[in-house]
């Protein structure tokens, strides 16, 4: 099960897989802080700087692998199905508990588009994608600063006052990162070889390997999983467990 996959890029999967535990590590503290009431403010940057590393990482991973795949759009198109479904899900949710776990363009929405632009974008010169990347930064650090009326913008990152998703990846700037990915696809991985070819069979790696390779499913089951077990923690006298804040 842990062993390297023949033809694929073993660090790429374990830079996947690391940030796989890292998304995991955001969720149990969003969820701690948020529907369990318990303040995770003690953590400083270990509560959001993760999750930023770790939406870098997917950001970036996701443009390499744009560069070696051949079907970007029916993947990019399978992907903006479930995340609709995820949309759909945690809107059903917010709608019998409140919880505001209701989710309109998160990491799985983010990344169905950027495949689909990214199947266009790595035919461009390498100059055109990097002053695309520096664009899509700027842009993102702008939009932060706006708030606008129209309430259907936030893909882009453009925000009416009030808006909310619980988990949120807008194009501008993360569609940067995937521009770099690109980039290193072009050139570091230009010819589709590890650049670590005797890693892979390091045990110590394999485990990680394993996670990165499985991420799209391993997304869906960690929440529920998550969550359920925070909550057999709280009931056992983990943390303070207050019913009325869940229901």
């Amino acid at each position: 099960m842990n062993k390297p996959t023949a033809g694929r890029i073993w660090e790429l999967d374990l830079l996947k897989g690391l940030a796989f535990l890292m998304m995991v590590w955001d969720h149990v503290v969003y969820d701690l802080d948020s529907l369990f009431g318990v303040s995770m403010d003690a953590l400083g940057i270990f509560k959001e700087g993760v999750g930023v590393v770790c939406a870098v990482i997917f950001t970036t991973v996701c443009g390499v692998s744009v560069t070696l795949g051949r079907h970007n759009v029916k993947h990019g198109l399978r992907l903006l199905g479930l995340a609709l479904a995820l949309t759909a899900g945690t809107l059903l949710v917010d709608h019998f508990m409140a919880l505001g776990v209701t989710i309109w363009f998160g990491i799985l929405h983010f990344l169905g588009v950027a495949m689909l632009l990214g199947h266009f974008i790595k035919r461009l010169p390498n100059a055109a994608v990097a002053a695309l990347a520096v664009g899509c930064f700027a842009l993102g650090v702008w939009f932060e600063t706006l708030t606008v009326s129209v309430p259907f913008l936030f893909p882009l990152g453009l925000c009416a006052r009030g808006f909310m998703s619980a988990d949120f990846y807008p194009l501008f700037p993360h569609l940067g990162y995937v521009c770099v990915g690109i980039l290193l696809g072009k050139t570091l991985y230009r010819d589709k070889r590890s650049r670590l070819p005797k890693g892979g069979d390091a045990p110590l790696w394999r485990p990680l390997c394993f996670l990165g390779r499985h991420t799209l499913l391993l997304y869906f089951v960690h929440q529920p999983l998550v969550i359920g077990l925070l909550f057999l923690l709280g009931l056992c006298g983990a943390f303070p467990l207050d019913i009325d804040t869940l229901l």
